[in-house]
């Protein structure tokens, strides 16, 4: 049993949209695939694509890529397909449950610890102060979103978050890029956070992930 690309795609179209093709042309857009180039595809009876575009399309349904060669192989497409679909369920509703997971305030559980970086003994605060109040006050986001962006497992974020870790240079240089400074004292040694990033921003900063 061999199943070609067209036969996959549609089987696993029609699992997630049905004959909502509304929908379907809807989502491509927001990836860029031109709906009349996808719906084509479905026809085709091609056995692989360019490695890009099939990556490109198992990501447009949320899909691991590594499942497409089970796919191709399986004896029942259907049910094959179903079962990634439920599998795909379970892992947003773990995504939904972890974000809701709640930690204890990183602010004071940071108080207890000292900081291996920016040891400036004038530094009212160190790097970990910086992360928490971006992830708190400006992104407004759980440990788990700013863990995910760093690729990070959250129980390691947070430790980086709370003093107990030092942060990784990519993670100082996040700072550094989105508090548009190549010098983080201006931040470390301010009387007041949210003071001294409206005074740098002229009260206009925005970010998100």
């Amino acid at each position: 049993m061999h199943h070609t690309i067209g036969e996959i795609l549609r089987t696993i179209r029609y699992s997630s949209y049905q004959d909502d093709l509304r929908g379907l042309k809807h989502d491509l857009m927001m990836f860029d695939i031109p709906d009349w180039y996808y719906l084509n595809l479905e026809h085709s009876q091609a056995d692989h694509l360019p490695p890009e575009k099939e990556d490109l399309l198992l990501r447009f349904f949320a899909l691991d890529p590594a499942i497409l060669p089970q796919l191709r192989t399986a004896p029942d497409l259907q049910q094959a397909v179903n079962d990634a679909m439920l599998t795909l369920l379970d892992k947003h509703a773990w995504q939904f449950r972890r974000l809701q997971l709640p930690w204890p305030d990183s602010a004071q559980v940071a108080q207890h610890f000292d900081s291996p970086q920016n040891p400036d003994p004038d530094a009212k605060f160190r790097y970990a102060d910086l992360l928490r109040f971006l992830r708190v006050t400006i992104l407004k986001k759980p440990v788990v979103t700013l863990a995910d962006y760093f690729d990070l497992p959250p129980l390691i974020y947070w430790q980086m978050e709370t003093a107990q870790k030092p942060l990784t240079a990519d993670m100082v240089a996040w700072l550094k890029e989105v508090l548009n400074t190549d010098d983080l004292r201006q931040y470390t040694h301010a009387d007041d956070l949210m003071t001294a990033v409206d005074q740098a921003h002229d009260g206009g900063f925005v970010m998100d992930l």
